[in-house]
């Protein structure tokens, strides 16, 4: 499936991803039961249980409305009603299955596909499209079914690392596959787009110039390809995939990472564009998420106060969509984030109004990681509040600021004396000590 940015290598015996002793990935196969759903969905999972890595359950969904073109919030029915199916089967991964014509679409989703900002990312909305007829025969061409269990595998690989040569494997036999036979225009940038993700994934931590430019030409054979039937989301999907790849790129030790990072905001900022807020929030909720963590990786490298105001943007943007309820821990290190974008930004200026917008946001993650249940989580927050008034007490000279810092201090302390953590404990008394020799020297 490579075939155009590979070059020819002399034929050689194709490898095949040799079963480990993994723990299997459960994988339950959903979709209306008609007739031909029922056989897809019966295929897809006799195909899975040949690679000896997955547990398959079959589980009958009504079929909910074509949410790749909704009007309204069915986009939360659809992610909530797969979420129950995760949770009742405790499952790492859930396959849908829709008949769209004489075509059928395959989605992907686990519990934690829209958690993280760091590479690679598989949206709920990015679908499969194959052929009606490839489902004849009971079996799918190689390429496809490597192509979905090589999905499954990157979908699980940062709670299942141990897959990553299983994963490997099967980039390294798809890459000498050519798009399989009976595969119309239409459906080629989808398969493009999986290819790429999987590509990223297998590669994520040593990502080089020779990885760009292999999925720089997928990404451009793919935009020739593109139809006007699904073109918005798949040229979104295509400019996140690219986004990711300069991202990955950007990591690597040798690279010139700033104009790197650059062209990943560039890419990321036009794939905002297709996703839009109301009807694909989690999208553009963690697009923003992404953007936000590249701003401030900018900032880092240039010093630039103006990339880290657009990092506290694209964090406030994210703040919108990942709600405490239904997101709790990404809610908390959004909140978690800003504390720290927004403490830089004051200090940078000495304006108090900015300090307490951050302390405020470190109480915010407070109120997941309460007293209670995470102690030294929380003291470890109280320790970030207590220096923002402190280098603001210092900075503007103000005595009562400085006291509220020692007050916080003093809170944290009370946690680590209680759980017996001297070392903290002499670290929090050495703050308290600077604290009070500012407010000396103000009296």
């Amino acid at each position: 499936m490579f075939f155009f940015a590979f070059k020819k290598n002399k034929k050689q015996p194709e490898p095949q991803p040799q079963r480990q002793e993994l723990r299997p990935l459960k994988i339950v196969v959903v979709g209306d039961d008609s007739n031909s759903v029922l056989h897809v969905k019966e295929t897809i999972s006799n195909i899975l249980k040949q690679y000896g890595l997955f547990s398959v359950a079959l589980e009958e969904e009504q079929a909910l409305e074509n949410f790749l073109n909704l009007n309204n919030k069915n986009f939360f029915d659809f992610w909530d009603s797969g979420l129950k199916i995760l949770k009742q089967y405790q499952a790492d991964a859930l396959i849908r299955i829709y008949q769209e014509k004489n075509n059928i679409r395959i989605n992907f989703q686990t519990d934690q596909m829209y958690q993280t900002s760091e590479p690679p990312f598989f949206s709920l909305l990015q679908s499969l499209y194959l052929p009606v007829s490839y489902f004849n025969q009971n079996s799918l061409p190689s390429q496809i079914s490597n192509l979905m269990a090589a999905t499954l595998i990157a979908l699980n690989l940062k709670k299942d690392f141990a897959y990553q040569s299983v994963l490997e494997k099967l980039i390294n036999i798809l890459s000498k596959n050519k798009i399989p036979d009976g595969i119309e225009r239409n459906f080629v940038p989808h398969l493009l787009i999986f290819l790429s993700l999987n590509y990223i994934s297998a590669k994520a931590d040593h990502f080089g110039k020779k990885d760009v430019k292999l999925i720089l030409n997928l990404a451009t054979f793919a935009y020739k390809n593109l139809t006007n039937e699904y073109d918005s989301l798949a040229e979104g999907a295509l400019l996140t995939t690219l986004g990711q790849t300069y991202q990955c790129a950007s990591a690597n030790p040798k690279a010139d990472s700033i104009p790197l990072i650059q062209r990943a905001i560039e890419s990321y900022k036009k794939a905002l564009k297709h996703f839009n807020r109301y009807i694909f929030p989690y999208d553009y909720g963690r697009l923003s998420l992404v953007l936000s963590a590249l701003y401030f990786q900018y900032f880092q490298l240039s010093e630039d106060s103006q990339t880290l105001r657009d990092a506290v943007f694209y964090l406030r943007e994210a703040e919108k969509i990942f709600t405490p309820a239904g997101f709790p821990h990404l809610w908390a290190k959004i909140e978690h984030n800003l504390g720290c974008y927004l403490s830089l930004l004051s200090a940078r200026s000495n304006n108090t109004d900015i300090a307490n917008l951050a302390i405020q946001n470190f109480k915010n993650e407070q109120r997941i990681f309460t007293k209670q249940d995470n102690p030294e989580k929380w003291a470890d927050i109280e320790i970030q509040i207590a220096n923002i008034y402190y280098y603001l007490g210092k900075k503007i000279s103000n005595k009562r600021t400085l006291e509220t810092a020692i007050d916080h201090y003093s809170y944290a302390f009370q946690i680590f004396d209680l759980l017996k953590q001297n070392e903290r404990i002499l670290e929090i008394e050495t703050y308290i000590q600077k604290a009070d020799e500012e407010i000396m020297r103000l009296n």
